[in-house]
């Protein structure tokens, strides 16, 4: 067990190790900087206490009575998951988390050690796109199949120019910075400082949450409000 926890305090990944009752019994540095909790907070309390954790759908994954450890301990085998849970701060975090049963000194006995990382901008992208379909077409469709000759509106509400409506519109299209440029006779760098000034306004991060914002299926729809709390990155 010493020579597990050492490589586990020593992996890249969160990783925390339950006992047979399903109590805490290791938690490396990685787990405290995702999750927020150090070690002294964790260890010996109900793994379930901890990860309170849910599918991506919201339906409840942790309990005392985990499903996880009933079947590694009945002699199955569990493939890698994905599931949502929340810092100690309250902050939505989504891991993708790798199973392994750790044999005990008491035979027949196993303890679980698990490995999780972060994939929170995976999800968000992945339902970014799902309701970009769901604005923009039906599942599956491309975003490119929306024709120039019919943009879609823009809400008058957003606090965009007129310009600034014409570049959203057709980066809706599926036009590239230089087509755009063309189209509305202006340069790539005035398209690249309308886009910025876009983003900016909407709280957007890239051209696809922008779509999503500018585009929504209804009030409060998902990108809306993921567009406030996913990280940067290049328009």
């Amino acid at each position: 067990m010493k020579q597990l926890t050492a490589m586990l305090g020593r992996a890249a990944e969160g990783a925390m190790v339950v006992d047979q009752d399903g109590k805490v019994a290791f938690w490396n540095r990685v787990a405290q900087r995702l999750l927020g909790f150090n070690a002294q907070e964790v260890m010996g309390r109900p793994c379930c206490e901890i990860i309170r954790g849910e599918t991506l759908n919201g339906q409840p994954l942790c309990s005392p009575t985990c499903p996880i450890a009933s079947r590694i301990r009945s002699g199955g085998g569990v493939r890698q998951f994905d599931m949502q849970t929340r810092t100690k701060d309250g902050r939505l975090l989504w891991l993708n988390v790798s199973t392994l049963p750790v044999p005990s000194r008491k035979p027949n006995v196993f303890w679980i050690a698990h490995l999780f990382r972060d994939i929170t901008n995976q999800v968000r992208a992945r339902h970014l796109v799902q309701e970009l379909q769901v604005v923009l077409g039906s599942p599956g469709s491309p975003v490119a199949e929306i024709r120039p000759d019919s943009p879609p509106d823009i809400p008058a509400t957003l606090p965009l120019t007129e310009r600034e409506r014409e570049v959203l519109r057709l980066v809706a299209t599926g036009a590239t910075s230089a087509r755009i440029a063309e189209t509305l006779s202006i340069s790539p760098k005035t398209v690249r400082n309308h886009i910025q000034h876009i983003l900016a306004k909407l709280g957007a991060h890239s051209r696809l949450q922008a779509l999503a914002i500018a585009f929504p299926p209804g009030t409060g729809s998902l990108p809306c409000r993921l567009a406030r709390t996913s990280p940067p990155t290049a328009p």
